[in-house]
């Protein structure tokens, strides 16, 4: 009798130690799934909008930038959850209406810019996946967008009228980014055109990246901006 309940003390203690041993080992993947990052994209925002508001950008519902964006100006970058078919608005700040929504796909660790276009009577927008490879030693990397609502047509973007980086860029088209020597003298043209229609005092950097975009609701207020990507 008494090896009967010792043996059956040990098997006891034995599943008691088992069941213990599950529960911690339970326990610890719980924990350790709850400690897992989610994974992100960058996004940065940018307002192009002549006459309008300050910008605040809402992805899936959620606010993503603290400091409102003024025409002309452009966010550093946000981290923000990735994902397929994310619902995106622009809303001028402190306001529950979107001016705009769409959806974008943010694929894990990449980089984009989310443009507010158009202008105050047919506001639109502009994604751009952004490519943050440094460029050749001694070369600058540029790309183009055109989001000038006064000029429709397309464009060109050169160092003179016979030398063209970018031709025939189209209302709201991105070009490639392409390389270019440091200190570079860029002129907007009417594509085909060899009058200037905008000189850009762009001086731009080795080593560095940017984007060129020209905005305007008027032919008078045309204007460009450099944004430095790096």
């Amino acid at each position: 009798m008494k090896m009967f309940n010792k043996i059956k003390n040990t098997k006891l203690l034995s599943l008691s130690f088992i069941l213990l041993a599950t529960v911690s080992l339970t326990s610890c993947d719980k924990n350790d799934d709850e400690n897992v990052d989610a994974d992100s994209a960058s996004v940065r925002i940018t307002n192009a909008v002549e006459g309008s508001l300050s910008q605040e950008v809402y992805i899936g519902g959620t606010k993503l930038n603290t400091s409102a964006v003024a025409y002309g100006e452009t966010s550093n970058y946000i981290e923000t959850a990735s994902g397929d078919n994310k619902a995106v608005q622009f809303r001028n700040v402190g306001s529950s209406s979107a001016n705009v929504s769409f959806n974008v796909d943010l694929d894990d660790d990449d980089h984009y810019s989310l443009y507010y276009a158009g202008n105050t009577n047919a506001k639109t927008y502009v994604v751009a996946k952004d490519d943050r490879k440094a460029p050749s030693s001694g070369k600058a990397k540029v790309r183009f967008i055109h989001l000038a609502s006064a000029v429709q047509n397309n464009v060109d973007l050169g160092f003179s009228a016979t030398e063209k980086l970018f031709t025939g860029v189209a209302y709201k088209a991105i070009t490639a980014y392409k390389e270019i020597d440091a200190n570079t003298q860029l002129f907007l043209y009417a594509a085909g055109q060899a009058n200037v229609v905008l000189d850009l005092d762009t001086k731009v950097q080795a080593g560095k990246i940017y984007t060129i975009y020209v905005s305007g609701s008027t032919a008078i207020t045309l204007k460009y901006h450099v944004i430095a990507e790096n």
